[in-house]
C-alpha cells in the first residue's frame, strides 16, 4: 500500500506543479491528447484549483493511515477501527473520482491523459486492497465505501458548476505577422458582407483540433456571419516544423505529409477538398486515426494522374513556410498549443467544447 500511496502522490504532485507552472507535461505535446485533457477547463474546479490537488490529499490521507495501521495496544486497536472505516471511505472517494474523470476524458473531451490515467489505475488497485483486507480484519467497509462514491458524487457536480472561463492560452504582439487571401487557403464564410477574418491554425492529428471543425459550421450560423475562417493546416512536427523543438520522440510523426496531401488537393481540385478534409478531420469522429498512407491513396484517387505534379507544386512550400512562420510568432517556449485562432496580432487557444462558447470567447477576446 504505501509504494502506491507515494506513487499516486508523486503523480498527483507533478501534475500539481505543472497545472500551477504552467509548463506542458513531458510527452504532452501540443495537440497531443495528454494536452488536450490538461488543458481543458475539466483540468480545474472551483474556478481555479487543479483537480490533482484533491488527489494528492486523498492519497497523503490514506498514506498516513496505512503507515498508523498495525499496533498491538489497545490504544492503537481502537486507532486501527477508526482507520479501516476511515480507509474504505477514501477508496470510494478514489474510484468514484476515476470514473468520473474516466467519464469524461471518453464521452466529453474524447481524449486521454497518460498520467490521469496511471493515477487512476494506481488509485483502483490501492482502493480495492483496502477493501479485501478491511473485510479480513472483520469490519464492513461498504457503507464508508459508498459514502466515498457520493464525496466524489458531489465532487463532480461542483466541479461542473465552477469551470474557469472557457479559454487556457492568449496572447498579441507588436510585430506584423503573416496573412493569408481567399484562394490561397479554404475558407468557411457565410453569405454575409460583414466579415471579420479569422485565422485557424491546427494539425490533422491534433483531437482537441478535429473536435473544433465538428462545430466551426454552427459558429458561422450563431454568429450571423460576421466571421471569414482561413482554415490553415501547420504540421506540428520537428520534421518539417523549426518551431517545434526535436525531442527524439515525433508524436506528430506524417503531418508535413498530411499537410502536404491536402494543400495538393486544395490547389490542384479546389472542388474535391471538402471530401478530402472532412475524411481527413475523421467525419466528425475526432477520435479517428489517419493513416498516412490511407490519406495518400485518397489524395491520389482525388487527383489521378496530376498527383505526382500537384504534391510538388511550388506554392504548397510557400504555403507551409508561411503557416510555420505564424505558428512561431504566435509561440513561446510554454504557449505553443492548438488549434489555435489568430486575429489581427491578437491569438487564442480556446478550450471550449460547443461553437456557443466559442462565439463569447470570440467576441470577448478580439473585440475591436
Amino acid at each position: 500500500m504505501l509504494p502506491l500511496c507515494a506513487a499516486c502522490l508523486l503523480i498527483s504532485g507533478w501534475m500539481i506543479y505543472h497545472s500551477l507552472s504552467g509548463t506542458q507535461l513531458a510527452g504532452c505535446g501540443a495537440g497531443s491528447s495528454c494536452d488536450s485533457v490538461m488543458g481543458s477547463r475539466w483540468a480545474w474546479t472551483l474556478g481555479g484549483v487543479p483537480v490533482s490537488l484533491p488527489a494528492a490529499v486523498v492519497y497523503l490521507l490514506l498514506g498516513i493511515c496505512v503507515l498508523f495501521l498495525g499496533g498491538n495496544s489497545a490504544e492503537s486497536k481502537s486507532l486501527d477501527r477508526t482507520l479501516w472505516r476511515l480507509m474504505p471511505l477514501l477508496g470510494g472517494c478514489i474510484v468514484g473520482a476515476a470514473l468520473w474523470f474516466a467519464w469524461l476524458q471518453a464521452g466529453v473531451l474524447h481524449a486521454f491523459c497518460k498520467y490521469c490515467t496511471a493515477l487512476h489505475v494506481l488509485g483502483c488497485i490501492a482502493a480495492v486492497i483496502v477493501f479485501v483486507n478491511a473485510r479480513k480484519a472483520g469490519f464492513r467497509p461498504l457503507i464508508p465505501f459508498v459514502a466515498g462514491l457520493a464525496a466524489a458524487a458531489l465532487f463532480a457536480f461542483v466541479q461542473s458548476r465552477t469551470l474557469p472561463d472557457a479559454i487556457y492560452d492568449s496572447g498579441q504582439t507588436s510585430a506584423d505577422l503573416p496573412t493569408f487571401s481567399a484562394g490561397e487557403v479554404p475558407t468557411l464564410e457565410s453569405a454575409s458582407d460583414a466579415r471579420d477574418d479569422i485565422t485557424l491554425l491546427f494539425d490533422f492529428q491534433c483531437n482537441h483540433c478535429r473536435r473544433m471543425h465538428t462545430y466551426l459550421p454552427e459558429l458561422l450560423e450563431l454568429s450571423g456571419g460576421q466571421y471569414r475562417i482561413f482554415l490553415c493546416p501547420v504540421p506540428l512536427s520537428s520534421a518539417c516544423n523549426p518551431y517545434i523543438p526535436d525531442s527524439g520522440i515525433d508524436r506528430f510523426a506524417g503531418s508535413c505529409q498530411l499537410t502536404r496531401y491536402a494543400m495538393a488537393v486544395w490547389y490542384a481540385r479546389p472542388e474535391a477538398y471538402a471530401d478530402f478534409w472532412d475524411w481527413m478531420l475523421g467525419s466528425g469522429d475526432e477520435r479517428a486515426v489517419i493513416d498516412i498512407a490511407a490519406a495518400e491513396n485518397r489524395a491520389r484517387a482525388l487527383l489521378g494522374d496530376n498527383f505526382e505534379a500537384a504534391v510538388r507544386d511550388s506554392r504548397i512550400d510557400s504555403y507551409i513556410r508561411k503557416a510555420e512562420e505564424l505558428f512561431g510568432r504566435t509561440s513561446t517556449s510554454s504557449k505553443s498549443g492548438v488549434p489555435r485562432i489568430i486575429h489581427g496580432q491578437q491569438w487564442l487557444v480556446p478550450e471550449t467544447d460547443d461553437a456557443e462558447s466559442l462565439l463569447q470567447l470570440l467576441r470577448a477576446e478580439f473585440q475591436n
